[in-house]
C-alpha cells in the first residue's frame, strides 16, 4: 500500500496543482531538450567522436609536410691492429630532413580523413535528431498517461458513487444484487487501469530523466485544441529526407572516404618522390674508424619504385574496394529504410490527424449516450449493464481521443527528424503546442 502511494504521489501532485486553478511552472519540450543537448552522454561521445576525425585527419595530413628529425649518438671505441691499440671517444650528430614530393597514398589517406570529418559531424547530427525524438515520444507519452489517469479518477469517482448508491438501494431491496456486482467489477476495472497509467507516466518520466539528466517535475501539458492538416506531401517528405536525412549524409561521407581510401591502396603501385636534406657532423668513419672531425651537407632526390611486396598491396586493395563495396549497399539499404519511414510516418501522421475528428464526434455522442442511458435507468427503461456499458465506451473513446492527439504530434516530430529539418526553431514551434498547467 505504501509502495502505491509513494509511486502515484507525483501524478496526484500534478494533479492536485491541475485542479488548484493556478498557473504552475512546469518542465516544457524546450527545456528538456536543451539540457539533452547539454548533459546527454551519446552526443558527448560524438562530440569527441568529432575531434578524434579531426585528429585522425591532422595525423594524414602530416606526412605531406616537411618530416625533421636529429640523431645523436656518443660512444667509446677500442681499435686493435698489429701495430697495437688505440681507445677514443666517437661522436656523430645528423639534421635530416624529408619533404614528400610525389605521395599519391598520403594524399588520397588525407582526402579520405577529411570525409571522415564530414562522416562525425553528420553522425552527431543524426544521433541529435533521435535523441529528441525518444524525448518527445517520452514525454507524450508521460502527457498522454497523465490525461488518461484524470478521464480514470473522474470516472473511478463517478463509479465509486454509483457502487454505493447501489449498495443503499440493495439494502432496501430496491436493486438486484447482480446490478450491484456488475458495478463493483466496472469499478475494480478503472482502479486496475488507473495503476496501469500511473506506471506508464512513472516510467516515462525514468526515461526523460535518463535522457536529459534531469528530474522531469511536472510537465507542460499539451494545450492546442485546433491540428493543422498534414503539411506537403509524402512525395516531399521523401525528397526532403532523402537530400538531408543526418544518417544518409553520413553514410554518403562514409562512402566517399571508402573510395579515397581505396585510392590510397591502389596508389600504393604507383612510385614516390622524396627530397631528402641532411648535415652531418662526426669524428668516425662509417665503420667507426677514428677520424679528424667534418662537416657534410647534402641534398637528394629519393625515388621509390615498388615492385614486390608479398602481395601486401594488392591485398590491402582488395580489402579497401570491399569496403567501398559495403558502404555503397549500406547507403542504398539506408535510402530505402529512410523512404519507407517517411511514407509510413506520412501515412500515419494523415490516418491520426483524422482519427482525431472522427474520435471528438464520438466522444460528442457517446457523451449523449451516456447521459441517455442513465435517465433511462432511472426512469426504469434501462439496465446498470446498459449504463456501465454506455460509460466504457465513452472512457476509451476519451482515451482514444487523446491517444490521437499525441500520435498526431508524434508522427509531425517524425517527418521533420527524418528530413534533416530538425533544429532549435523547429522544436521550439513544436512547444508552442504545450503550456502551463491552469484549471
Amino acid at each position: 500500500m505504501y509502495k502505491f502511494l509513494d509511486r502515484s504521489l507525483p501524478v496526484l501532485l500534478a494533479c492536485t496543482l491541475l485542479c488548484s486553478g493556478r498557473w504552475v511552472l512546469a518542465t516544457d519540450l524546450l527545456g528538456l531538450y536543451r539540457s539533452a543537448m547539454n548533459d546527454n552522454p551519446t552526443l558527448k561521445a560524438r562530440r569527441f567522436g568529432i575531434e578524434r576525425a579531426r585528429g585522425e585527419a591532422d595525423q594524414a595530413d602530416s606526412r605531406l609536410y616537411p618530416q625533421a628529425s636529429i640523431q645523436s649518438s656518443i660512444s667509446r671505441n677500442d681499435y686493435n691492429d698489429r701495430f697495437g691499440d688505440q681507445r677514443y671517444s666517437g661522436r656523430r650528430n645528423v639534421l635530416q630532413a624529408r619533404q614528400a614530393i610525389i605521395d599519391l597514398p598520403s594524399y588520397y589517406r588525407s582526402d579520405s580523413a577529411r570525409f571522415g570529418i564530414q562522416q562525425a559531424e553528420q553522425e552527431a547530427a543524426n544521433a541529435r535528431a533521435e535523441l529528441f525524438s525518444q524525448i518527445a515520444d517520452h514525454y507524450l507519452t508521460a502527457l498522454q498517461a497523465d490525461d488518461e489517469l484524470m478521464q480514470l479518477q473522474s470516472e473511478k469517482e463517478a463509479a465509486q458513487k454509483q457502487v454505493e448508491r447501489l449498495r443503499s438501494m440493495r439494502e432496501r431491496e430496491m436493486a438486484k444484487v447482480t446490478d450491484l456486482t456488475e458495478a463493483i467489477s466496472y469499478l475494480q476495472q478503472v482502479n486496475t487501469r488507473e495503476i496501469d497509467a500511473i506506471n506508464k507516466g512513472e516510467a516515462a518520466r525514468v526515461r526523460l530523466r535518463e535522457l536529459s539528466g534531469r528530474d522531469a517535475g511536472i510537465l507542460a501539458m499539451l494545450v492546442r485544441t485546433t491540428f493543422p492538416s498534414v503539411p506537403e506531401t509524402a512525395d516531399y517528405w521523401v525528397a526532403a529526407a532523402r537530400e538531408s536525412n543526418p544518417a544518409i549524409m553520413a553514410r554518403r561521407e562514409a562512402l566517399q572516404a571508402s573510395r579515397r581510401a581505396a585510392d590510397a591502396a591502389r596508389a600504393e603501385h604507383y612510385p614516390q618522390l622524396s627530397l631528402l636534406l641532411q648535415y652531418s657532423q662526426s669524428n668516425l668513419t662509417y665503420d667507426n674508424l677514428s677520424q679528424r672531425s667534418y662537416n657534410v651537407g647534402s641534398a637528394s632526390l629519393e625515388l621509390r619504385i615498388p615492385i614486390y611486396e608479398g602481395g601486401r598491396t594488392s591485398a590491402a586493395e582488395a580489402s579497401a574496394l570491399a569496403q567501398q563495396a559495403i558502404d555503397q549497399e549500406q547507403l542504398e539499404s539506408l535510402l530505402r529504410e529512410v523512404e519507407r519511414d517517411a511514407r509510413v510516418a506520412y501515412a500515419s501522421a494523415q490516418a491520426n490527424r483524422a482519427r482525431i475528428d472522427s474520435t471528438n464526434a464520438e466522444v460528442d455522442a457517446l457523451t449523449q449516450t451516456v447521459r441517455a442511458q442513465e435517465r433511462g435507468y432511472e426512469l426504469g427503461a434501462a439496465t446498470v449493464i446498459n449504463v456501465l456499458d454506455a460509460r466504457r465506451r465513452l472512457l476509451r473513446a476519451r482515451v482514444d481521443q487523446s491517444k490521437a492527439r499525441y500520435d498526431y504530434l508524434r508522427d509531425l516530430i517524425g517527418l521533420t527528424a527524418r528530413s534533416g529539418k530538425l533544429s532549435e526553431a523547429e522544436v521550439t514551434e513544436f512547444n508552442r503546442w504545450l503550456g502551463p498547467r491552469v484549471d
